[in-house]
């Protein structure tokens, strides 16, 4: 594993549009109006607004500016409103429940998430959403069952295409917050199966982590661990880089941190106190490289 542990890389900055799934400044909105695979039957914005009436257009276009301008608890106040004058409607369900989601209203969002999920199952957006509810909330049942799920809906093709990951749970973390995405199909030279983004009191991102399996490291796995390779296990790896500022070239700049090494992939549970310790400055990393230029 030598090689893996020094060697010269610079991972560029992770994404923060995925399709399907548009995330804002704080990782969090869901975009409904992308085009989804006809077994989804997912209702889009151009469906709800057909049938509202004037006013109610009206306050849903006040409920969409707000959201977009992260003014949460107003867009949570609106589409709460709309969602008692049409009940069960999928997307106000999902808007409401995102926005109550992003003010730490996670029983509003499970009570409304779930009887929807299990009347269309395939609404893959509502599903990823009731992952975020059930792990915020600490059902880690309901949490785990629900990324199994998400994965059923992947390989049956029900998620959009170029879908690469969905957020699980936003945590805090002394005065800092983390995002943890999980994803559908590993992404990336390195094949990321987990990411978290760690974002100061200003939503900046200063820490990224991930859980890694890269292919090159399969071929040194194989020979350590024959078995398990024989198994069809991989290695997997816990990163982390951290931004370093501008070099005299004004390029960006990151530190590259490779903390342990797994054998076969971790458990979503696992992934996450990793992360956490990380944040909290409780693992200290086997290997660091720094001043490494963001490509």
């Amino acid at each position: 594993m030598l090689m893996r542990m020094i060697r010269r890389r610079s991972l560029c900055s992770f994404p923060l549009l995925i399709s399907g799934l548009l995330l804002s400044s704080s990782c969090s909105a869901v975009v409904f109006a992308q085009s989804q695979p006809a077994a989804a039957r997912i209702e889009s914005i151009e469906d709800l607004v057909a049938h509202l009436t004037p006013d109610q257009k009206q306050r849903f276009d006040e409920g969409m500016k707000t959201f977009n301008a992260q003014l949460y608890a107003d867009a949570f106040t609106t589409f709460k409103g709309l969602l008692s004058q049409l009940p069960n409607d999928a997307l106000l369900s999902k808007l409401a429940s995102e926005s109550a989601l992003n003010v730490g209203n996670t029983g509003f969002a499970l009570s409304t998430l779930k009887p929807m999920t299990q009347s269309n199952p395939d609404d893959w957006q509502g599903a990823a959403l009731l992952v975020r509810a059930c792990a915020e909330s600490g059902d880690v049942t309901c949490r785990d069952a629900g990324m199994a799920h998400m994965l059923e809906l992947h390989r049956r093709g029900i998620t959009p295409p170029r879908l690469q990951q969905y957020l699980v749970e936003r945590i805090k973390v002394g005065a800092n917050t983390m995002i943890i995405r999980a994803s559908l199909e590993p992404w990336g030279y390195y094949k990321v199966y987990d990411l978290a983004q760690v974002m100061d009191g200003d939503g900046k991102v200063f820490l990224r982590a991930t859980v890694e399996s890269g292919d090159g490291d399969q071929v040194v796995f194989a020979k350590e661990h024959p078995k398990e390779a024989a198994a069809g296990e991989r290695s997997f790896s816990l990163d982390a880089y951290r931004e370093t500022g501008l070099n005299s070239s004004g390029q960006r700049t990151q530190t590259h941190f490779t903390y342990k090494f797994f054998v076969g992939q971790p458990t979503y549970e696992v992934v996450r106190q990793e992360f956490v310790n990380i944040v909290n400055g409780k693992s200290t990393p086997i290997s660091s490289r720094t001043n490494l230029v963001v490509p």
